[in-house]
């Protein structure tokens, strides 16, 4: 009786039961669809195919995006202007054809194109929900509350080592004369890395010896999905716990992220970043030429001023003793003139001759007979004739 139960149940031949789930989804899946999910494990052998699994919450498929389908995708890529990039971690609503892959027994996904709208509509979506939290909780504020030194010459600058962004930011600081000291402390700026390690690169900065003035955050420009860290809500609040200011450098002049709004100063780049900082010690050094000056232009007021009280003091010490010596040249001159004064001269008895033409006649000699001569004497003048 038993074996005669088991005769009449059916039993599948693995190549049996392969064939017909293959057959189940072909019915249930005969044409393309779309599946949205987060990239996973992504890889891009020599052989030009690409292979990751697609997955949502605890399930994953796998994916493959063939060499012959790969140029169809990468069309779509750049007609969104490349600010999307396939790459572990972001969501992504892609075209497919199920298909059952009978030799290992899995279900094979072909990726045939991608909806790069609906992975920027997801950032987007993601990015103003966790900008609204972080508002309503007052995180954004809390680095613009912080004041910058007037001299943020040590500065923690946290990026890739060796990256184009620190060498554009390094490269501005060295070209100017200020003592910069930077202290540059690696972390992965892309990826599903990198939220944790720039986290961790700002504890670190603050858990420094010696105190930065501030922190720069940056990395070059990329695809938008690229960024995708920086829209992190664990990097946000790691910015805004953070005790010193933190200045952002992060993609190009388009790109705004959580890290932005969330920083004490948004640059546009992370050369921007470093002029920015510049920019604060040179207008600090302009105020302090600008402030010695004045001190020298009040320091030779003060100087001028005292050089002219002590000039005063001087003269008018000096000016009675001149005015005393004055007086008395001048009392000897008068002395003098009223010695010499002829009204005096006559009236002690002397005379003055002269001719008819009015000249003095000093000697005998300078008169002939008949020469008319007049004589003045104290009270009046005498004329008289020379006889011989």
């Amino acid at each position: 009786m038993q074996e005669a139960l088991f005769a009449e149940e059916p039993t599948f031949s693995v190549a049996d039961l392969n064939a017909g789930i293959g057959t189940v989804l072909g019915r249930a899946f005969p044409d393309e669809i779309w599946v949205r999910g987060e990239i996973a494990n992504l890889s891009r052998p020599p052989s030009g195919h690409v292979y990751f699994d697609l997955v949502d919450e605890d399930c994953a498929l796998a994916v493959t995006l063939w060499a012959s389908d790969r140029q169809v995708v990468n069309a779509v890529l750049k007609r969104a202007g490349g600010a999307v990039r396939m790459t572990d971690g972001t969501e992504v609503r892609i075209r497919v054809r199920v298909s059952w892959y009978a030799k290992r027994g899995q279900v094979a996904l072909r990726m045939l194109s991608i909806d790069t709208a609906y992975t920027l509509g997801r950032l987007a979506e993601a990015r103003e929900l966790l900008l609204y939290r972080l508002k309503v909780e007052g995180v954004l504020a809390r680095q613009s509350q912080l004041r910058m030194a007037p001299v943020p010459l040590r500065v923690g600058l946290i990026t890739s080592d060796n990256s184009a962004a620190a060498h554009d930011f390094l490269r501005t600081l060295e070209s100017t004369p200020y003592a910069w000291t930077v202290v540059l402390v690696d972390a992965r700026v892309q990826g599903l890395d990198a939220e944790a390690s720039v986290v961790s690169a700002l504890e670190r900065v603050v858990a420094l010896a010696e105190p930065v003035d501030v922190v720069c955050l940056v990395r070059g420009g990329g695809a938008r999905t690229d960024l995708a860290a920086f829209d992190s809500e664990l990097i946000a609040r790691a910015i805004a716990a953070c005790p010193v200011p933190v200045l952002t450098g992060i993609g190009h002049e388009i790109d705004t992220t959580v890290a932005d709004h969330v920083a004490h100063r948004r640059c546009v780049t992370p050369t921007a970043c470093a002029t920015a900082l510049v920019d604060r010690v040179g207008e600090w050094c302009g105020r302090l030429h600008d402030r010695r000056r004045a001190i020298a232009r009040a320091a030779l007021r003060a100087v001028d001023r005292s050089v002219v009280d002590r000039l005063a003091l001087q003269l008018a010490r000096q000016v009675p003793r001149t005015l005393a010596h004055a007086e008395r040249v001048v009392d000897g001159a008068d002395t003098r003139v009223r010695a010499l004064d002829p009204a005096r001269v006559l009236a002690r008895g002397w005379s003055i001759t002269r001719d008819a033409d009015g000249r003095l006649v000093r000697s005998a000699g300078a008169v002939t007979p008949g020469t008319t001569l007049r004589t003045t004497v104290a009270d009046g003048t005498i004329e008289s004739t020379v006889d011989a």
